[in-house]
């Protein structure tokens, strides 16, 4: 019964000490249904199917975020123009065209400053949000708490830049927001894209990181971040450069969804097939 094994490997005492293990008698001990080789050999090959639609969305998505990464050195960098577009783009630096914001944390002690309606941001919620824009945090806080830290309410569409440990990851707030301690978020100027500026900092982050000191982690300073040199088109080509950028990354996103959507279906069949509860034609 496949039941029984799958509670009895679940049950099972491990071997070892550093780390966990299982003998080979006990494996041995498994119960399974075994189908008719010809019938393992159909479902072995229905698996392998799924297994190359899987590999080929892996390639093909990987294939999009080359040609992406190339359009954005091209676009961002005025080496390539789009259709419609010419003139000296003009010599700027980061600080010229945005405001640049640190954030705070409220006192951990204080019970009051916390599990309130305020969106706090830290780094852990930028780096497992998947998405350009970031529409909820782990923690909240309320307002007492802002206002008895350094934190800094920020605007919807301000870019959410980590300017310590994981230096230039960003993303773009899609709700009024505040940070921890770790980000030099940005507030874009007028006749400034934020989407443009949001797809500008992965270019800049090699800066960044050369601009970055700091014994026990890296960190860019307010000042070092301010003074980055940057080449800015007229506000136009700006949008334009972001909405060709966006496209690319919405292709991307349909196509993770797609896989993981497959990735999913194969589990659920290997379940089903592998156990009998399904049989192929």
């Amino acid at each position: 019964n496949p039941q029984e094994a799958k509670e009895y490997c679940l049950a099972v005492k491990t071997d070892g000490v550093s780390q966990s293990n299982i003998n080979a008698q006990k494996i041995c001990a498994f119960l399974f249904h075994l189908p008719p080789f010809e019938e393992q050999k159909k479902i072995s090959e229905f698996l392998s199917d799924v297994d190359n639609l899987i590999s080929s969305l892996q390639k093909l998505i990987e294939k999009k975020k080359a040609i992406k990464q190339g359009a954005m050195q091209e676009l961002l960098t005025g080496k390539k123009r789009l259709p419609g577009f010419s003139g000296e783009w003009s010599k700027q630096q980061l600080g010229d065209i945005c405001n640049i914001v640190n954030g705070g944390t409220p006192s951990t002690s204080i019970a009051e400053f916390w599990n309130g309606k305020i969106l706090w941001c830290t780094p852990t919620d930028i780096t497992s949000c998947s998405t350009k824009y970031i529409y909820t945090t782990e923690s909240k806080i309320t307002e007492s708490g802002l206002k008895a830290s350094s934190a800094t309410l920020l605007p919807k569409g301000a870019l959410l830049l980590c300017s310590r440990a994981t230096i230039g990851e960003v993303r773009i707030a899609g709700n009024t927001i505040c940070t921890n301690q770790g980000f030099k978020s940005l507030v874009v100027h007028q006749n400034i894209s934020n989407e443009w500026l949001y797809y500008m900092v992965h270019v800049l982050k090699f800066n960044m990181l050369e601009k970055a000191i700091g014994s026990t982690f890296l960190e860019i300073s307010k000042k070092d971040l301010a003074e980055l040199d940057i080449i800015v088109p007229e506000f136009t080509e700006q949008k334009a450069i972001a909405q060709v950028l966006s496209d690319m990354d919405s292709e991307i996103e349909l196509l993770e969804k797609k896989l993981a959507k497959y990735q999913q279906i194969k589990q659920g069949m290997m379940q089903e097939l592998l156990t009998g509860r399904i049989r192929l034609v």
